[in-house]
């Protein structure tokens, strides 16, 4: 009856999958920008999470094939070592994929590029403005505030590859 969910229990996400997974969330989120702003909220903040979290982890050196459940935790260990305990909302916090984004090319790389550092403030940004939350609420973001973040998150969407390359 539901053959999504058979095929996602056994061809679970892997890096590879979270570009394209943004790109279609951010599209969605443009579609329903005017008709329904805090679906479009939501959706352009999750693009913004898939592209952070896809440059991070590539960041960090893992293939595209690499099944993204299975690096988490040692993606939150290497953050609490480079800054503390961050806290990563299930894994969806934006300030959380941003600050290990930033601080993998500072101790991997050692440095931060320039367009990274600005992801990182526009993401620290957006990460006040944008709740996984979103996901259970309905009429609680006015169109105009939609349409600037999902505006913000088409940025991140067009740096998408410079961000970790």
């Amino acid at each position: 009856m539901f053959p999504a969910r058979d095929f996602i229990r056994q061809n679970p996400e892997t890096v590879q999958d979270l570009l394209p997974a943004g790109l279609a969330r951010h599209a969605e989120a443009r579609a329903l920008v005017e008709a329904h702003p805090t679906g479009a909220t939501y959706l352009a903040g999750y693009a913004v999470e898939m592209v952070l979290k896809h440059a991070a982890l590539r960041t960090e050196g893992l293939l595209p094939h690499v099944p993204v459940f299975a690096t988490l935790p040692a993606a939150r260990q290497r953050l609490r070592v480079w800054l503390g305990d961050v806290d990563h909302d299930g894994y969806h916090s934006l300030e959380f994929w941003s600050l290990l984004l930033r601080e993998t090319f500072r101790h991997r790389r050692g440095e931060v590029p320039a367009l990274v550092a600005q992801a990182s403030r526009r993401a620290a940004l957006l990460h006040h403005g944008w709740s996984v939350a979103l996901r259970y609420r309905d009429g609680i973001v006015s169109g105009v505030d939609a349409a600037e973040l999902v505006s913000a998150a088409g940025w991140f969407v067009a740096q998408q590859e410079d961000l970790w390359s």
